[in-house]
């Protein structure tokens, strides 16, 4: 296992446990949803918040001095994927399908060893700690030939970051061509492949990673990551939502993330996505499932009715031309919805100040206002959305919440009006403002840097490494360019088929 140094340590797990103790953050203008917006003191035990108000005293305490900042909850990134982090920029006008094809499938130049995943996991952590994101949940993917050592190298470097992460070992049994509706394109019958192995098998190996990293670090926490339903057969995503069940697991997957897996669905579940997932039990408070943009109207009351979480992505849904999710609809109804950036390779950044504000302003493209979320409600989808994506009592300045925060110099946040703080947290990118990140009350960033890691020497081997991708990417192009006609033809097809929210086809 892989370690900033380059080191190698022995295979079992490094904790990287968080010191306990007691801190007290003294004097900063605290911002919670859910309370008043005014100067407080936050005393933090054992990594919780045990009490907020003015004037604490806590004898032996660890002091922050917290005067002119602002104290918030560490932002929640919800979902991402820490293999694509050493591939922002590259590419630009792709759809979906298509650009699966050249990001996640392109070839030799888009594996990653172990020590290489521990390189992009780490660059993500970074940046964004440096934004003032504590959490992330993780969709890791690594190559079947180490997988658990590469999800084992990924899940260190966030011990190492200091950084608290939900990591959702990725995994299907069929290939790409079998998870797109080849039906509705004539002469693709020869393209449709069996499952590679029983699901038995191919959970194996992820509960063994699970396994050794189950209760390892309070910050750590690893799960399931079946990679989409159309990439996994029935038996395998029914026995991935029987073992999350069974053994207290959390999942996270894709969930119609583009108008082609409607047409999959009908096809090999013969009802709606949500429907079948209801159907297995699957729509349970440990599950998470990220985009959720080609719902119908009968799948956002079910999915609503669930205590399910879905994710927002609307940066890379945009980028990628997917589509734009119903948020407005499932927070109508009463979903849980949290929010994400998504891999680099479709954002390009891990900056969730701005996904924070691509949330609020898409609706107001195509809704009425009525139904524009404003800025508290943003906040509260990354703070509450993300806590309940990530299982752990997050995204509050309050007593019995984990110590995840963050201070920003209120020089370039403007004190003011609890309402104009919102505006500014939700509106503003406040990467520039961030001054203090503490994760179980440990500081991890001081002064906008991060601490707990040679940032410099990690910064040269990305470059190297990046340096090393671009020079892989004609093989990966010639992969594309072979498959990028019956794609196109596909894309047309399903592109000029009516679709309804009202009924989903």
């Amino acid at each position: 296992m892989s370690t900033a140094n380059g080191t190698r340590g022995t295979g079992a797990p490094s904790t990287g446990a968080p010191s306990t103790g007691r801190t007290l953050i003294r004097g900063g203008h605290v911002f919670d949803v859910a309370s008043e917006f005014r100067v407080s003191d936050v005393l933090v035990e054992e990594g919780v918040i045990t009490r907020v108000g003015p004037g604490i005293e806590a004898p032996g305490a660890e002091i922050i001095d917290a005067s002119g900042r602002i104290v918030i909850p560490g932002l929640v990134n919800a979902h991402t994927h820490s293999n694509q982090t050493i591939e922002r920029g590259l590419c630009d006008d792709l759809p979906l399908d298509t650009w699966m094809v050249l990001a996640s499938y392109g070839g030799a130049g888009a594996r990653l060893s172990p020590r290489e995943l521990y390189v992009s996991a780490m660059l993500g952590a970074i940046q964004m700690l440096r934004n003032g994101t504590t959490s992330v949940l993780d969709c890791a993917r690594a190559d079947h030939e180490w997988m658990g050592e590469g999800l084992d190298a990924i899940t260190q470097a966030y011990v190492d970051a200091g950084m608290r992460a939900n990591v959702a070992a990725q995994y299907s049994d069929l290939d790409f061509f079998s998870s797109l509706p080849l039906d509705l394109v004539d002469g693709t019958e020869h393209l449709v492949r069996p499952p590679r192995a029983k699901p038995d098998a191919v959970l194996e190996e992820v509960l063994a990673y699970i396994d050794r990293w189950h209760g390892k670090n309070p910050r750590i926490t690893p799960m399931l990551g079946p990679s989409s339903l159309p990439r996994c057969s029935t038996d395998l995503f029914r026995a991935s939502a029987d073992t999350a069940r069974q053994r207290g697991l959390r999942l996270q997957t894709h969930l119609l993330s583009a108008k082609s897996q409607v047409y999959v669905a009908a096809t090999r579940y013969g009802t709606s996505t949500v429907e079948f997932l209801e159907r297995i039990g699957c729509l349970g408070p440990w599950a998470s499932f990220a985009h959720a943009i080609w719902l119908s109207d009968d799948e956002i009351a079910r999915f609503s009715a669930s205590e399910a979480v879905a994710v927002h992505n609307p940066v890379s849904n945009l980028k990628l031309g997917a589509g734009v999710a119903p948020v407005p609809a499932l927070l109508r109804s009463g979903a849980a919805v949290a929010l994400g950036s998504d891999g680099a390779s479709s954002n390009d950044n891990q900056n969730m100040w701005e996904t924070l504000k691509m949330a609020a302003l898409l609706p107001r493209a195509h809704e009425d206002r009525d139904a524009w979320p404003g800025a508290l409600t943003v906040l509260d989808m990354c703070w509450d959305g993300g806590a309940r994506a990530m299982g752990a009592p997050l995204g509050r300045v309050a007593p019995g919440h984990r110590a995840d925060l963050v201070l920003l110099r209120a020089r370039e946040v403007f004190v003011a009006p609890k309402e104009q703080v919102a505006y500014q947290l939700a509106y503003g990118d406040m990467n520039h403002a961030v001054d203090t990140v503490l994760v179980d009350g440990t500081p991890v960033v001081r002064d906008g840097k991060v601490t707990t890691v040679d940032v410099d020497a990690l910064l040269d081997e990305a470059a190297a490494l990046a340096a090393r991708i671009w020079e892989g990417l004609p093989e990966r192009m010639k992969n594309y360019e072979q498959t990028a006609p019956l794609l196109q033809r596909l894309e047309n097809e399903v592109r000029r088929r009516p679709w309804s929210r009202a009924t989903g086809m």
